[in-house]
């Protein structure tokens, strides 16, 4: 059974998260796709990937102009101190925009990758210490042929 272009995009970009190492951040990164439900207290660090197409336009009789928008949020726990915290934030942060950017055509299949939009927070004055989280929207362009979504376009 063949494979959508968008799935092949968006597999290749769950692949780079999969590749996140942060230095300063102690544990298994594990990395969700699509999670409907809250990420389990002992599975942190984790990275959760959520995706919905933006647009679809035909640019040329040859090419199909695609745009996915692409959020990673990274979940992150410390109880040593606030300052440690957004200091591993920080760094996941990095170690996230380093994975991704090491390949912004996601092996070939995308045109580009664009960061959108980031943030950053620490839960305080929520009653829930010790908790923060690092958010980042990418914006991914890759090209299929018109009304074949399983062919990409040169």
């Amino acid at each position: 059974m063949p494979t959508s272009i968008r799935e092949q995009v968006l597999t290749a970009f769950e692949a780079r998260l999969g590749m996140v190492v942060a230095a300063n951040l102690p544990g298994v990164i594990t990395v969700y796709r699509g999670l409907r439900k809250p990420v389990p207290d002992g599975k942190l660090p984790a990275l959760v990937m959520k995706a919905s197409p933006v647009s679809s336009d035909q640019e040329s009789a040859a090419v199909t102009r695609n745009v996915e928008r692409i959020t990673v949020t990274a979940f992150l726990k410390n109880n040593a101190s606030d300052a440690e915290l957004h200091r591993q934030g920080v760094d996941l942060g990095a170690a996230i925009l380093r994975a991704v950017e090491a390949d912004p055509t996601l092996g070939g299949i995308a045109v580009d990758t664009n960061l959108t939009e980031a943030d950053q927070d620490e839960a305080d004055g929520e009653g829930v210490g010790g908790l923060g989280d690092v958010f980042f929207a990418f914006a991914v362009e890759f090209w299929t042929r018109p009304g074949d979504p399983y062919t990409a376009a040169p």
